[in-house]
Formats: structure tokens, sequence, C-alpha cells
């Protein structure tokens, strides 16, 4: 059989150029003057010389064994421009006995004298390796320059006119509470499940809307689900605060793997465009991250819309190194969650000695304590760490209104949008009217799905009273992240990350909590120390409580009742180890009458002198200067 291959793309020298049919009325002509016929012909259209691996020159290579008796081509370009790859394939030919006709280059498999063969293929490599290399120059040229036009991701787009970039705002508003998710200790998977349960396009689709809306076509079939690696790249990407960055990319030889290039290689321009993450947050971001791939955190389950971990990946065992995870121990009475060493909890004594448990409650609470002991001593020093506050500002009534009703036109110059191009493609493409209608059916119901949720919305807001001088006021620094945390008396999982560096649990329980930005070297704080001054202060009230007690007998009911009003709460159960404490002190006397069941035996006196040794012991302070607790 007797063949023709035909090649043809865009890096061919454009003096010699010559099209596929004018390839093929050449070749006819040539082998019409041996008196040749061509049976079958081997045609690549668009595709390098450069790449071996083209679908016809791979078909005619695996037919050379079978069928094919003589190849004919216009030039050497046209059977490739790679010279090693080239010589090797005109070795196949002979090898195989095969014959092989050239035309412009006068050559010919059956009498291959000719010493130049190796000169013209080097010289065809070099001119696609000279385009491709001033093409690469001049893309770098611009890249440094930061003239280069690139895709700008969601989230944004280029103005036709000025070419500046734009944000989209309701694109940017998912964005943000893409960042509020993952700082309130969702992962990549639970944030994509959460985005596509309420109905928020993803990116492609984003796109394929607007393109609609703008009347123009999109080839492209849009994703309708959100997943982990479009949440990733979004977390990742600087361009949200501004940066232009280009150069990322690269590759080594022509048509080879691009390649990633370091950063410090790329070319970085700083307030390139308006920000939609400011740059505090996404720092955040980002060292949450480094810690959780560190930790192998896999995000915080979610439960009635409580975070049940606040406190995620800081918290460590200091024994064995290993994460604290938190657990549910429910009794009759009451329901308590903990946080457990997890080698402990999964592998047993054998790896980690102890259970490191502690109560929720209780590490909050010397959280909290620690926090509020730093904002009495090193007020001025916290106040120079400026950090942002990541509860994003309420906006006004006003503001909100215009937004959503601006939202309803957009819906709606979407929905005339589809059904005009449901009409086009019905009109183009009749026979598959049944799948057309049912795609664009559902694009429809989304779109008045979301109009009605919008309706909804603007109801409630012109039913509201809500003034503007209920926005809250935004707060700068660390100080006044501070004062909320002792204001509200509650942690969120913001409030962990921004300030907690690490928090280690030793074997009784006793959090070491470690401030970031080196914070904890100017304070001493143990929370064993705490823990006796809390106890020494309902043993200081129980002796003040029976000192008021003029009956010469007390009871556990009356003591509990005293110290739930005083705000210790206590019942009579819980008051019995205090009572044994007197008991042992020589202030109270167990009765066998069960009405009068402690007699008081110390004297008024006595007890006076009991209560000032413990002011004594309870007047110790916190002194900044020399770093410990002084009397």
């Amino acid at each position: 059989m007797n063949v023709g291959y035909v090649r043809l793309s865009r890096d061919d020298d454009k003096k010699n150029y010559v099209s596929i049919e004018n390839q093929k009325l050449i070749i006819e002509q040539f082998a019409a003057s041996m008196g040749i016929v061509i049976e079958r012909w081997y045609e690549d259209d668009g595709v390098s010389g450069y790449i071996f691996d083209r679908p016809a020159f791979s078909q005619m290579r695996k037919d050379l064994d079978k069928e094919i008796d003589i190849v004919f081509a216009k030039d050497f370009s046209r059977i490739g421009r790679h010279n090693a790859k080239v010589l090797l394939f005109l070795d196949e030919f002979l090898e195989n006995g095969k014959r092989l006709i050239v035309i412009d280059d006068d050559y010919d498999s059956y009498n291959p004298n000719d010493d130049i063969v190796g000169i013209k293929t080097w010289y065809n490599e070099r001119y696609v390796k000279d385009v491709s290399k001033k093409i690469k120059r001049v893309i770098n040229a611009k890249q440094k320059e930061g003239m280069l036009i690139i895709h700008v991701p969601y989230g944004y787009q280029r103005n036709e006119k000025d070419k500046k970039i734009d944000i989209i705002h309701n694109e940017a508003d998912c964005i943000m509470m893409i960042c509020d998710l993952y700082l309130g200790g969702y992962g990549y998977r639970k944030i994509a499940i959460f985005l596509t349960d309420n109905n928020i396009p993803t990116p492609s689709m984003s796109r394929h809307n607007r393109r609609i809306l703008e009347g123009k076509t999109s080839k492209i079939l849009p994703s309708t689900r959100w997943t982990d690696s479009m949440v990733k790249d979004i977390l990742n990407n600087d361009f949200y605060i501004g940066n232009y960055r280009l150069h990322k990319r690269t590759r080594t030889t022509i048509h080879g793997v691009d390649k990633r290039v370091s950063k410090e290689e790329q070319y970085l321009f700083i307030n390139h465009h308006p920000a939609i993450i400011d740059q505090d947050t996404f720092e955040l971001i980002q060292e949450i991250k480094a810690k959780r791939v560190r930790s192998n955190y896999r995000g915080s389950k979610q439960k009635d819309g409580e975070n049940v971990n606040i406190f995620g990946n800081c918290l460590v065992c200091k024994d064995c190194g290993g994460k604290l995870t938190n657990i549910n121990r429910n009794t009759t009475a009451t329901k308590k969650r903990y946080y457990i060493c997890t080698t402990y909890n999964t592998k047993g004594k054998r790896y980690c000695s102890k259970s490191h448990i502690i109560e929720v409650n209780t590490l909050t609470n010397a959280v909290l304590t620690y926090i509020k002991l730093c904002r009495d001593t090193l007020c001025e020093i916290i106040s120079t760490y400026k950090m942002k506050d990541f509860e994003s500002e309420k906006e006004n009534i006003e503001t909100k209104r215009f937004d959503i009703e601006a939202n309803i036109i957009t819906q709606k110059s979407q929905l005339k949008a589809v059904f005009s191009q449901k009409t086009k493609d019905i009109v183009m493409n009749p026979d598959n009217i049944e799948i057309i209608t049912e795609s664009y059916d559902s694009l429809q119901n989304d779109i008045l799905a979301r109009i009605h949720g919008f309706e909804m919305q603007l109801n409630e807001i012109k039913n509201t009273t809500i003034s503007t001088k209920d926005v809250k006021k935004k707060l700068k620094n660390a100080l006044d992240i501070v004062d909320k945390i002792i204001d509200n008396k509650v942690l969120s999982r913001k409030d962990i990350e921004i300030l907690i560096e690490r928090i280690v649990v030793d074997e009784n329980g006793m959090p070491e909590i470690e401030l970031k930005y080196g914070l904890s070297n100017f304070i001493s704080y143990s929370p064993i120390d705490e823990l006796n001054k809390y106890e020494n202060e309902i043993i200081l009230s129980i002796m003040k409580f029976i000192c008021e007690d003029n009956r010469a007998y007390t009871s556990a009911r009356y003591l509990s009742e005293k110290l739930t009003i005083a705000g210790y709460k206590k019942n009579k159960k819980s008051v019995l180890p205090y009572i044994n404490i007197m008991i042992e002190k020589n202030i109270l006397k167990q009765t066998d009458n069960p009405l009068k069941p402690y007699e008081i035996i110390a004297t008024k006196d006595s007890l006076g002198e009991y209560i000032q040794d413990l002011h004594c012991i309870m007047s110790t302070t916190f002194s900044p200067s020399n770093n410990s607790f002084t009397p």
C-alpha cells in the first residue's frame, strides 16, 4: 500500500507555509510521475512537529508492520522537528525494508546517500527551538513588568474597557465565608459539603452563568458540586490579598511538563488590585494550615451548630506529644465533655501511661483566667501587638437592602438569558429537545429558588427595626480581643487561633498555656496555684459562714446555701469534703443529732485567727517585675 503523510501546526515557518491540501497535491503529483497512486492519507492538523506522539503519525508507524510499502512526505519538517527522533525514524524504515520518499529534500530510503540529512533535521529542530525561545523571552519580559494578561480567579473579573480587575461582590462574600468556616474549625471537605448543600454556585458555574448573561456561549460543562481542591485553591491563593504573582510555572523543554517555580524566583506585584481577604487573615489561615498538616488535623465535628472542639489542634499531651481529642461522657445526672490524650485513648497505657484527661469547662476557665491575668499585667505590652479582628462587621440595613435588590435584578436577568439560550439550543438541535429542556429547566428552577430566597430576605429586612447604631465597632488590636473575651466570658475558635500558640496538658490534667508572639515569656502562671486559690476562697468563705452562725452548730445544707448565694455552685454532697477539713482543724465536731449534725467547737477568737492566717496566704499577689508570685 502506498500512503502519504501530511502535517501542519502553528510552529511552522511562515515563509514555507504549505496547507494540508497543498501538501497532498504535491505528493499526488510526484507519486503520479512515478506511476504510483496514493491509497491512504495520514493527517495531523494542528500538532507540533517536536512531538512524536501524534495520533495519525503513531497509527502510521503501527501500520508499517502490516500493509504499508511506501510513505510519501513533502519534507523532513513534516516528519518532525526533533533531530534525534527523526534520524531514529529513518533507521526504522531501513531496518523494516520499507520505503520513505521525502520530496522537497530529495530523499529516498532505497538510496540513502544524502550526507546532509542530519544537518537538515538539525535545522528543522533549531527553527522550532528558536521560535520557542523568542516566545518565552517575550512572555518573560511581560511577566517581569506585570504586563502579562492572565485569567483572574473566582471572585474577580476583568473590565473589558480598561482591563482593570474588579471584585464580584457576591463571589467575594462566598470567599469570606470560606475563610470564616476554615478559621472556625472546618476542613476543606466540610466546607465543600456546606457550600454544596446551601446551593452556592461553584467557580465554573459562576463563570458559565456570567457568560450566558453576557450573551456568550459556553462549551464547558460547569461543575455543580464544590470539591476539596476548589476550597484549598481559594485558601492558598494570595491573589485575594491583592498580590499579582507571575512566572509560577515554567518548562525546561518544548512541549514538556510544567514545573513549579520557587516563590523566590516568581515575579510578585503587591497591592496590584483590590483585595478580598486582609493580610492578617490570610497569614493566620496559612499558619493554621501548616499546623494542621503537622498534626494531621482533619477538621472539627459539628453538632447542633456548635463547634465541639474549639481548641482545635493546639492541645498537646505533655508525655507523648500527641494531640488531645474531645469526648463526651454522659451520666444520669450530667453530660460532660472532656479532652483526652489520643494516644492513650486509641492505643492504651502501653504507648502513653496516663489519660491526661481534662474537662472542657476546666480548660476554658483556665484559659479565661490566664487571658485575664495577661490583661491585668501586660496591658501596655499587649496593646503594641496589632492584630485584626476576625469577626466581620455587620452591614447596615440600607446597604444590605440595596445588595439584595441588586441580586434579585441580576438573577432575573440571568433567568431571561437562560431562557434565550434554551430557545437557541432547541432551534439548533431539534433532535435533542428533551435533553436540552431537562437541563435548562433545572437551571431555571435553581435561579427561581434563589430569587424567592432573596425576596424573603428583603421582606424580613423591611420589617426589622435594627438601626445602624447596632453595627459593632471593628476591633483593631490584641488588647481589644482580650477585652472582648473577658467581657463575654466565652471563647471562640478564632480567639484560640489568634492568641494561643499551644496548651500542654500534664498527667494530672493541668494545662500549661503558651501565648503567641512570645507573650508568655513576660508572665508566670500556674493552674495548680489558681486551683489552690479557688479552693482557699471556698474554705475562707465557709469559715466566715461558720463564724456568722450563732446557733452553736451548723449543717451541710446551711453551708451549701450560703456558698450558692456567694456564687459557688455547691450542693450538700460537694460541701462534705470542706466540712471534713473543718473537723480536722478542730473547728467543727460531728454529732449524733441529725437536726444539729455539726457542733461548732472553735471560739470566735480562734476562728478569727484561722481567717486571718488564710487571708495572709490569699494575699499573695503577682509581681510582673520579677516574673514570680510574691507575698
